[in-house]
């Protein structure tokens, strides 16, 4: 993996260039500050929250001058979901990605290519072989919801502000699915990970970390949902680390997204989809979390049949300041 020097890291020239690396504890390094890791985390947070702030006012404004929301509900803190709004919350989450990878560049040294997986790559034939059986998983879930909503599409043609949305979620909600996967599963749980030279108790401490804050933003009160969003964490921590990369974690939740969102928007609104107050979802909420354990059942059986890479050729090896300034000296001795 391809790296530059990070803060508090001295690089040994006369050192073996790489070390080898699972993909949750890639940024691990024993010699390195602990406040880097800390900073990067305050780093990354402050960055989401300006991004925020600017696209939600910014879609706010918008909503004024077309006249889809009004000064009096926005001081009542009466937000609507409206196609601006949804879209505004996507591409805040969607720039997760290139915040995680400049983030992982800028603090540990890492390029941001070895965000994607072990080979420094995006693996397109892991998403095709997988999607084979995903898909279908899927389908099978959400069967009734997408069928509702193309009677209900036949029978009453969709208004404008249905058809934006449904255009939005097609086009966006997989990038949104893909920052939550980078800022999750890629930068949070590897940067809490780096705390630990220990590959076990790296993945243990990232995942605790990232895991919670996932369920924790999500905002849900009820018990249920919360058990969902943490069950939902885990399985994606745990197949990235299985495959070694972040696209089928990413391919099961844009899939997830879209097929879900797509049919709440045609047979109700998307303000009832994303009521996470308590009892909106009860017992129910089993049901995803049945489905998300078995597909990562499945990818966790199938994934070291079709994987030969598990761990990246990752880091140049780094030592204290005497030690490298004793290998430039010997350095130049034979000079």
């Amino acid at each position: 993996m391809g790296r530059r020097r990070a803060w508090g890291e001295h690089v040994n020239p006369a050192a073996p260039l790489v070390v080898e690396r699972h993909y949750h504890d890639a940024l691990s390094e024993p010699r390195r500050p602990w406040w880097v890791a800390a900073l990067a985390l305050v780093t990354f947070a402050g960055l989401v929250v300006v991004v925020s702030v600017l696209l939600s006012f910014a879609a706010l404004e918008i909503d004024l001058l077309l006249g889809l929301s009004t000064l009096d509900d926005v001081a009542g803190g009466v937000i609507a979901i409206t196609p601006t709004v949804f879209l505004a919350n996507n591409l805040v989450l969607a720039a997760l990605i290139p915040i995680s990878m400049l983030l992982q560049w800028a603090f540990f040294g890492v390029r941001p290519r070895w965000m994607y997986s072990v080979t420094g790559t995006w693996r397109w034939h892991l998403v095709r072989r997988s999607a084979l059986f995903i898909v279908p998983i899927f389908l099978l879930y959400t069967g009734g919801g997408l069928a509702l909503a193309a009677v209900s599409l036949i029978e009453q043609p969709p208004n404008f502000a249905t058809i934006a949305l449904l255009v939005m979620i097609v086009l966006t909600t997989p990038l949104q699915a893909a920052g939550e996967e980078f800022g999750f599963r890629g930068f949070l749980t590897r940067t809490v990970g780096s705390w630990s030279a220990r590959p076990g108790v790296s993945f243990a401490l990232g995942t605790t970390a990232a895991s919670i804050v996932f369920a924790l933003v999500h905002l849900a009160a009820d018990p249920w949902l919360i058990a969902y969003y943490l069950v939902f964490a885990v399985a994606m921590s745990l197949i990235v680390r299985a495959t070694g990369g972040l696209e089928i974690a990413v391919l099961i939740h844009a899939i997830n997204n879209v097929l879900l969102l797509g049919p709440a928007v045609v047979l109700s609104s998307l303000e009832e989809s994303f009521d996470r107050g308590v009892g909106s979802a009860g017992p129910l909420a089993l049901v995803p979390m049945a489905v998300i354990a078995i597909i990562t059942l499945i990818v966790l059986r199938w994934a070291p049949r079709q994987l030969d890479v598990r761990a990246t050729r990752a880091h140049e090896a780094v030592q204290p300041v005497d030690d490298q300034a004793e290998g430039d000296e010997h350095e130049h001795d034979r000079s």
